[in-house]
């Protein structure tokens, strides 16, 4: 079933509640993957806060995130194809050089899932759960401060190498000038053949830079708040178990810690106009039965 859905419009409830019904069969397989090798994954994000505040998927959320240590994440995105590839498939720039960003994806063959950010990407964009890799903070602020402006600048790059004409969150004038910008940037990279894949691995380097010296910080980079959601060692170890909706799921050990140092409050909802989920451009089950 093909589904298209107008901009800024929320997703027909029959939609959105096959899509989490998908989403939590992923999950379970990701899941399974994971106890296989012995790797170990927590919820992070909307998913985290979705598991305690809720019990499952917050209600007008879309996706699913988790997050894994390097280590485990290396690992999984390597065996993927062997245990599951006639179901899943990895979507990094380094497997797609056409693919501008830097969030891997756990994607489900045969379906579609195009954003009205990513509409312009030549590469498979399916029903997908999004994966973090959590990397070593760097030992001081000065240099965090540093690793985290990196690899920030270098994932917008990665973006712009895909699209000249990203969301700006600025009107009048000041929206101009910083279109202008991004659409010189998108054509200098091009005349430069600059392709995702080069730049993620500029980005992928920065993002491990410190892993070596097992410290006790770590994030997901790629983010200007990436400093701010960190996760202590022991607040992600021992991982624990937790319901979502009629499943368990791997959580970090001190998951109140983690969720109040990235929302806060996380227990009060947030007013209807903050209810953000990434309504797709495309929707496509293709085969899979409700």
């Amino acid at each position: 079933m093909l589904q298209n859905i107008k901009r800024n419009t929320e997703y027909q409830p029959e939609i959105l509640k096959r899509l989490h019904k998908l989403q939590l069969e992923m999950l379970c397989d990701l899941d399974s993957i994971c106890k296989k090798y012995d790797l170990k994954y927590f919820a992070v994000f909307g998913t985290a806060l979705g598991a305690v505040r809720h019990g499952g998927f917050i209600p007008w959320d879309d996706d699913i995130d988790v997050g894994m240590l390097r280590e485990d994440y290396d690992t999984f995105i390597r065996v993927v194809e062997k245990e599951m590839g006639d179901k899943y498939q990895i979507m990094t720039p380094e497997v797609d050089k056409n693919y501008a960003c830097c969030v891997t994806k756990f994607q489900r063959k045969g379906t579609r899932f195009v954003s009205y950010l990513s509409d312009k990407l030549d590469c498979d964009q399916c029903i997908f759960i999004d994966i973090f890799p959590f990397d070593c903070i760097a030992p001081t602020s000065h240099k965090a401060k540093n690793q985290q402006l990196i690899t920030l600048f270098l994932d917008r790059l990665i973006y712009l190498c895909g699209s000249a004409h990203p969301i700006i969150p600025y009107e009048g004038m000041k929206h101009h000038i910083y279109a202008v910008i991004c659409w010189c940037i998108h054509y200098v990279l091009k005349i430069f053949h600059f392709s995702p894949r080069v730049i993620y691995r500029m980005f992928v380097k920065e993002c491990t830079k410190y892993n070596h010296m097992k410290l006790k910080n770590y994030t997901s980079f790629g983010d200007g708040a990436s400093l701010k959601y960190h996760a202590k060692y022991n607040e992600i170890f021992p991982i624990k178990e937790m319901k979502y909706e009629d499943i368990s799921i791997q959580m970090m050990n001190n998951i109140d810690v983690h969720l109040k140092r990235t929302y806060g409050d996380y227990m009060q909802l947030p007013p209807k106009e903050q209810r953000i989920n990434h309504a797709p451009y495309i929707i496509d089950f293709g085969e899979i039965q409700d």
